[in-house]
Order: structure tokens, then C-alpha cells, then sequence
């Protein structure tokens, strides 16, 4: 899919964006669309005081929820539904990629972080916020309308406007580095509305057993407002006089101004049957009308009722023989067409031929209803197929940028969210060269086991366990390594340690992080960094180490860290295959479950407790050997994660595909595990 336009006049190039800005493996390098969201989202001046915009704005959602409340008919509850569901359907996306790993050891990161794990419910199956909204569109009876959910940006029933500001915080998402003040004020102003206020007013007319107390709270994102006040205040103490997050506060509500204005006269609109028919009468004409050329009406065929619009048409259908006013049961529309047997039959939805049945029951015994009122522009709710509100977009003039030519430049470079066109082909290319040479012989490496089957797993990995317990009590007796050898070999592994579970920095992604797989991984990242708290964030914790052994070292992201000369050029090299693999987290999952496994038992019971005796030895703290030995235990920490991990996707695969797509997964999770430790260049492979 190409990148939409969103300078030209086709108010679906919103639904376009989207998607486009939905997919996680997507090219987002600085261009067009960049500039275009930066133009569109552009806050103007206006009372930026804090107090005053939140009371603004809580005041508005009360008014509007006052509003919505005469909305109370099924079809306008609908309506409402449906035309919340892009922004419900992905809340928190907005911050997927504010946090890199080259900053995950500050206290905005956390506090962002913090937010985001609570959106996507991280720890806690089907209990993000997303999930929480598709149960209550099961429960208004709309879930067929978001299966698959991409089905979603061709729903006729959701007008264009409601795209426009979930399509814009996705796109601005993408380009963390241009829009983060603007993301962060974004979201403290969708937190102090809470529940969308057309949402919160019709949740009465929902269905009881979806509408539960749990499903509301989840859905209201103001219980979260107060952290992300305090992420906007840690920006500003970072760049005092920005007030870039204050003005994004007053666009979000503008923004949101315009949207509950236009959804009011929608939901208004649908709760006239005309209106409802005459929709469905534009959303079916066009194929429709290759079935229609026989049969007349008042001297027209039906295919030429349907290319005169579905107004006149509408008119014309309430007059004629195959309408009964007042009596749809009688009537032979839905009696004999539509019904079964009819020439129609199962042409319509049951949700359409309500919509029929109510048209006809609004008829009466009166004479032929004056032609519905067609939508205004401002409410099109008849898309054009997203597709065409694209342009083909070339790697920018400005993004010829050369690849990285250094490893250490490239861990720089790789620590950054925004993309260029050389970053993602170095990336790709690091990565598959990496696996290339890990796969050399991987025939004759016994573990992990050559051949996947449910249950094996766990048996091996407790195996693995006992091994490095006997490994570690045969080497009890050893001397520790020296105090200048200990200190040089916990200085070379920084590059590594800082940017610690950056290998699964790309299941940040909204779509990934609420995924039945990803989720497992991103709870995993979540850990690593401390679950929000920073006196066990894993970074921080082997920062302060580096302070013991005296380095105090630059900020990770920075310039002066890559090209730090106490470091060796070799000590980038691992780091910077986490980080090249963690930008295709759909492309390399299986390796990434491999290393993942990898990683998170390399140290269990054997490594960490050695680690443990050397630097206690020698008078440093040995937390970050401690806290990494119990988080990565065996038995319920991050090493039987990756273990259910891999027994959840393989068995899913094996039931969707075949068990030979299965031994394929199989095969390059094992290339992902010997990835920690590939063979050296040109060496023949161990037999572990």
C-alpha cells in the first residue's frame, strides 16, 4: 500500500492513512506524509494554561454528554458505536514508538512506558483496552464489523471524520523524534474527556452484558490522566519553554470539537429509516445494478433507479407494488425477494433487512414518503476504497543518506525510532547476514532439540537448568578472574546491558503488544525495563554498576556513547544485531523467539551465580547478576515465558498450516537461538 495524500480533496484519505500508519514493518522515512501530518497538525494560539484547558475540556465532554443523550434509538446507539471505534480500537497507539531503547532508562520513558502498559493491559490476556471495545461492539451486535479489523476503514457507516484524528496520532506515531511533545499533549487531552462523551452518553442502550463496570473503566482513559500530566511535566522540565504539548491539548479538543459535532447529526440522521435506507440503497448500487436491467419501475429499469441516485430511487421503491407502507411482512420486498427462495436471498445482512423493515414501517398507510435528505458532504459516509487516496512516494530527496559505515555509528543510528531508507537496509541486511551465519550447520547442533513436539520444551529447558547448575559447581573451586579482568569485561558488555531487551523493542507496536504473542513479549520488555518503576530498571541498575567501577558514561543514545574509546569496536557488534532484528518483528518473529530464549536462559543458574562471586569479590554490588537470575528463572520468570511463547506460536501454526509449516517455524526459532552465539566467521558449527 502506498503512502496516502493527504493534500488533495478526498476525505477517505484518512481511512487510507490508517492503515498505512498501522502496520509496524512499514517504510516510515521522512517525506510527504510526514510534512502533510505536520501541517495538519499544527496547534494554533489560545489559552494554554493548564487548569484552565482541563476544566475547558471537562466541561465540554459534560456538555456533549448531556447532548448525546436524546440519542437513544438502537440505530443511533449503533452509529455511535461504530463511529468510536477507530480511536477506541486503538488507544495508546499514539505512544507506541516515543520510547527507544537508548532512553529507556529515563523517567519520561517510564512514566510514557507506564501509560502505554496499562492501554494495551500488559500481564493481562484480553484485557486491553482494545479487546474491552470489541466486546462492546459483541455486545451492540457490530462484532462482525471488525473481522478482520482492517475491515473496519471500509465501513460505510463510519464517516470519514472519524478517522481523521486516530489516522493522525497513528501517523504522527511513527515519527517519534518530530512529534513527540505533540503526542504527549495529544494524550493528556484525551485522558481528561475520559470515555468519548457520545460513548459515555448512550451506554444505557447498550447491551447490559457487554457494558459491564469492567469493560467501562477500561474504556476510560481518564484514570490514567493524572501519569500522563506528570509525563507532560517531566517533558517541560526536559525543554523548558516548549509549549508545544499545551498547544497539542487545544488541537486535540478542537479536533474533537468538530468530530462530536458532525457524529451528532449523523447519529440524528440514522434515526430517520429513510435515511438508513437510502444508505444502504448508495452502499449497494454499484453492484446492484449488473443484476437489475429487466425489471421496471415507473418506466425505468432498476439499473437506471440506481444510477440516478439512491434518493430518487428511494421514492420510487415506497410507491411501488413490492412495498406494503406500515406492513413489512406483507410486503413482497421482504417477503418473496429478499426471503428464502426469493432471487435475493441472503443478498442482505440481518442487519440489513432491519434496516429495510423499519423504512417500511415508517411508510404507514400514508402516501409515498418524500426522497430522504441526502448526507451532507461534511457527514460522507460512503467511502471510496481507501486505496485511492494515495500517491506513490519514493525515498525522500533528503534521505539519501549513506548506511551506516561503522558499527558503532550504526548502533547510534539503530537506536533511533525514525527510519531513512539506509538504516532499513543496513538493518535487514546485519540481520540476515547474522542468521546466515548462524544457520551454517545448525544441523548438527543438538539443543535445542532437533525436532519440536507439545510438552518437549519445558522438560528441555529444566534440563537446561540442571546443566548449568552442574557446570557452575564444578567451577565453584575456580579463582575469580582478577579485578582489572572483571571490570573490563562488565565495561565491553554496556553497549549490550544498556539497551537490555532491545531485541524485542519492536513489539512496542500497538499491533504486536496486543497480539496473543506479542503481548508475552512485550510483558517481557516491560520487565526488563522495571514495569515502571526505576530503581528496577535494568539499565539504570548497570549504569550505577559502570559508576561503582568508575565510568561515568554518556547517555546511551548519544553520539559520545558510540564513539566512546574505552569501548571495542567488537563490544557493538551483538547489540547492534538485537537492534537491526528488532525493527521486523513480523518478519524475523521466529529468530526472535529463538534468541529470545536464548537470552533470557543464557545466565539461569550458571552465569549470574559466577557473576554474583566476581563482583561481590571484589567489593561491587552484584544486583544486576541477582535480579537478572530470578526474573529469568525456569519455572515461572522470563525463561518459561519464552518457552510458552514458542509452544503458543508453533502450535497455532501447526493447526492454521500443517505440522511442516510448524518444523520450518521450528527450524529458524532454533536459527534464533544459536544467533546469541553464531559461529565465528568461517568456523565449522559446535555440537551443543
Amino acid at each position: 500500500m502506498n503512502p496516502p495524500d493527504l493534500g488533495g480533496a478526498d476525505p477517505a484519505a484518512f481511512r487510507a492513512l490508517y492503515l498505512w500508519a498501522d502496520d509496524p514493518e512499514r517504510e516510515f522515512w521522512p517525506g510527504p506524509v510526514q510534512n502533510q501530518v505536520r501541517e495538519l497538525i499544527a496547534p494554533g494560539p489560545g489559552r494554554l494554561d493548564p487548569d484552565g484547558l482541563r476544566h475547558e475540556i471537562t466541561e465540554w465532554a459534560r456538555a456533549q454528554t448531556s447532548r448525546f443523550r436524546a440519542r437513544t434509538g438502537l440505530p443511533a446507539v449503533r452509529r455511535i458505536v461504530l463511529n468510536c471505534a477507530p480511536l477506541a480500537l486503538k488507544a495508546g497507539a499514539w505512544l507506541q514508538w516515543l520510547v527507544g531503547a537508548g532512553d529507556a532508562d529515563r523517567q519520561l520513558s517510564m512514566d510514557v512506558l507506564a501509560l502505554y502498559a496499562e492501554d494495551v493491559g500488559v500481564g493481562r490476556p484480553g484485557e486491553d483496552r482494545a479487546a474491552r471495545y470489541r466486546r462492546l461492539m459483541e455486545g451492540a451486535g457490530l462484532a462482525g464489523r471488525i473481522v478482520p479489523e482492517d475491515r473496519l476503514a471500509a465501513d460505510p457507516q463510519i464517516a470519514d471524520r472519524s478517522f481523521r484524528l486516530a489516522a493522525l496520532l497513528l501517523a504522527a506515531s511513527r515519527y517519534p523524534a518530530a512529534f513527540a511533545p505533540e503526542l504527549l499533549g495529544a494524550d493528556l487531552c484525551l485522558r481528561w474527556v475520559g470515555v468519548p462523551p457520545p460513548l459515555h452518553a448512550v451506554r444505557d442502550g447498550l447491551d447490559r452484558s457487554a457494558a459491564t463496570a469492567r469493560t467501562w473503566s477500561a474504556l476510560d482513559l481518564g484514570a490514567s490522566a493524572d501519569r500522563s500530566l506528570a509525563a507532560v511535566r517531566t517533558y517541560l522540565r526536559e525543554n523548558p519553554g516548549d509549549d508545544r504539548p499545551w498547544r497539542a491539548v487545544r488541537w486535540t479538543l478542537d479536533e474533537l470539537r468538530a468530530w462530536s459535532d458532525e457524529l451528532y447529526d449523523l447519529s440524528g440522521r440514522a434515526l430517520d429509516p429513510a435515511f438508513e435506507m437510502a444508505e444502504l440503497l448508495r452502499h449497494r448500487a454499484r453492484e446492484a445494478s449488473a443484476y437489475h436491467h429487466d425489471y421496471r419501475l415507473e418506466g425505468r429499469t432498476l439499473a437506471e433507479w440506481f444510477g440516478a441516485g439512491a434518493d430518487q430511487m428511494l421514492g420510487a421503491l415506497g410507491r411501488s407494488r413490492l412495498v406494503r407502507p406500515g406492513r413489512p411482512d406483507a410486503s413482497p420486498l421482504l417477503r418473496d425477494l429478499i426471503g428464502a427462495g426469493g432471487p435475493m436471498f441472503r443478498v442482505f445482512s440481518p442487519e440489513d433487512l432491519a434496516v429495510i423493515g423499519r423504512w417500511i414501517a415508517s411508510l404507514g398507510e400514508a402516501a409515498a414518503p418524500e426522497a430522504a435528505a441526502p448526507a451532507p458532504a461534511a457527514l460522507s459516509v460512503a467511502p471510496s476504497a481507501p486505496e485511492r487516496a494515495v500517491a506513490r512516494e519514493a525515498a525522500p530527496e533528503d534521505a539519501s543518506e549513506a548506511a551506516p559505515a561503522t558499527v558503532r555509528e550504526a548502533y547510534r543510528r539503530l537506536l533511533q525510532r525514525d527510519d531513512s531508507p539506509a538504516v532499513r537496509g543496513y538493518a535487514l541486511d546485519y540481520a540476515r547476514g547474522w542468521l546466515e551465519r548462524s544457520r551454517a550447520g545448525i544441523e548438527r547442533m543438538k539443543s535445542p532439540p532437533r525436532r519440536w513436539e507439545p510438552g518437549t520444551l519445558r522438560r528441555w529447558l529444566r534440563d537446561q537448568h540442571d546443566r548449568h547448575d552442574e557446570q557452575f559447581r564444578a567451577g565453584e573451586s575456580l579463582a575469580v578472574p582478577p579485578r582489572e579482568s572483571v571490570i573490563d569485561t562488565f565495561l565491553q558488555l554496556a553497549p549490550l546491558n544498556l539497551i537490555d531487551g532491545g531485541w524485542l523493542g519492536g513489539f512496542t507496536d500497538h499491533r504486536h503488544a496486543v497480539g496473543d504473542l506479542g503481548r508475552v513479549l512485550f510483558a517481557t520488555y516491560w520487565d526488563e525495563l522495571g514495569n515502571g518503576e526505576l530503581p528496577l530498571n535494568h539499565p539504570l541498575i548497570y549504569r550505577d554498576l559502570m559508576r561503582e567501577m568508575g565510568f561515568d558514561l554518556p547517555s546511551t543514545a548519544s553520539r559520545e556513547f558510540a564513539e566512546w574509546p574505552g569501548f571495542r569496536d567488537e563490544s557493538f557488534e551483538l547489540p547492534v544485531y538485537w537492534l537491526a532484528l528488532s525493527r521486523f518483528p513480523r518478519t524475523f518473529l521466529p529468530e526472535t523467539l529463538g534468541l529470545n530464549l536464548a537470552m533470557e536462559l543464557s545466565g539461569v543458574g550458571g552465569t549470574y551465580r559466577r557473576d554474583r562471586a566476581a563482583l561481590r569479590t571484589h567489593g561491587f554490588s552484584s544486583r544486576y547478576a541477582d535480579v537478572h537470575n530470578t526474573i529469568d528463572n525456569v519455572a515461572t520468570g522470563h525463561s518459561a515465558w519464552a518457552v510458552d511463547a514458542i509452544d503458543c506460536h508453533l502450535a497455532a501454526l501447526a493447526e492454521r498450516s500443517g505440522i511442516e509449516a510448524a518444523a520450518d517455524a521450528w527450524l529458524r526459532i532454533r536459527t534464533g537461538f544459536r544467533s546469541l552465539r553464531p559461529p565465528a566467521r568461517g568456523a565449522p558449527a559446535p555440537s551443543r
